[in-house]
């Protein structure tokens, strides 16, 4: 008898044990929920401090398992461009994002990014079934003279990079072919970009070359150019790199 209450008292004991275990996993990898809402009212008194002016709600507090913080996501319901993330740890508000995400423009920025290459795709696709995602790159760390919450404009979309994925070959002709048709179809269009990229793949070889410019598509001896860069990995500003080639 006194056995079968030992076994229970220890079976008990180690459940206990597990179930803490468990939360203490979760805490580390989740935060926990008193602390995530000690960071959702620290957030909230912050904004109302600093950003009164601003209608702002607290929309999201997600635990940061790198540096134990929590992140705190405040947007605005009457602006499409006003959403930032706030870090909280240690009883403070250590970053603000207000700045970098909202005044720079970036949020603007990344918002006609989406619109330029969801416009920009289908009207190539219609040219090749070749390329089969167009991604839209704008520069780093620049600050873009682009009014909050403007329509979209692709004459304003300038500075970035195209890279451009594709297949049915990773010849330098081939992918001559698909620069000049992704252009084309640019300039017919009223698109522009600083440079562009090309990714294919084909069986099992990949081509990806980076660097290449609009002068470049328009020289007459483009295929010429992009053959050197992947025979030497890199030609006139242009990088190549290329595996299993056929």
């Amino acid at each position: 008898m006194r056995k079968k209450v030992l076994l229970k008292i220890f079976a008990g004991i180690t459940a206990f044990l597990l179930i803490l275990a468990v939360f203490f996993i979760a805490n580390s990898f989740l935060g926990n929920p008193v602390s995530a809402n000690i960071a959702k009212s620290k957030g909230q008194s912050y904004i109302n401090d600093k950003y009164n002016h601003l209608s702002l709600e607290i929309k999201d507090v997600t635990y940061n398992l790198k540096d134990g913080s929590y992140l705190i996501s405040v947007s605005s319901n009457n602006s499409i461009d006003t959403h930032f993330i706030l870090s909280y740890r240690d009883g403070e508000i250590f970053r603000d994002g207000y700045e970098i995400s909202v005044l720079s423009g970036m949020n603007t920025m990344d918002r006609f990014r989406d619109e330029y290459k969801k416009s920009l795709t289908p009207l190539v696709q219609v040219k090749t079934n070749d390329v089969t995602n167009l991604s839209v790159l704008p520069e780093k760390l620049t600050k873009y003279n682009l009014e909050l919450d403007s329509a979209f404009d692709k004459t304003l979309v300038k500075n970035v990079e195209i890279i451009i994925s594709c297949t049915g070959g990773t010849d330098a002709k081939h992918l001559s072919d698909v620069l000049k048709i992704t252009y084309a179809v640019m300039k017919e269009n009223g698109y522009e970009a600083k440079s562009f990229g090309i990714t294919s793949e084909h069986e099992s070889a990949l081509t990806e070359l980076r660097n290449i410019k609009p002068t470049h598509i328009e020289n007459e001896n483009l295929e010429k150019i992009l053959q050197e860069a992947i025979t030497n990995t890199e030609y006139d500003g242009i990088t190549a790199f290329s595996k299993c080639q056929k």
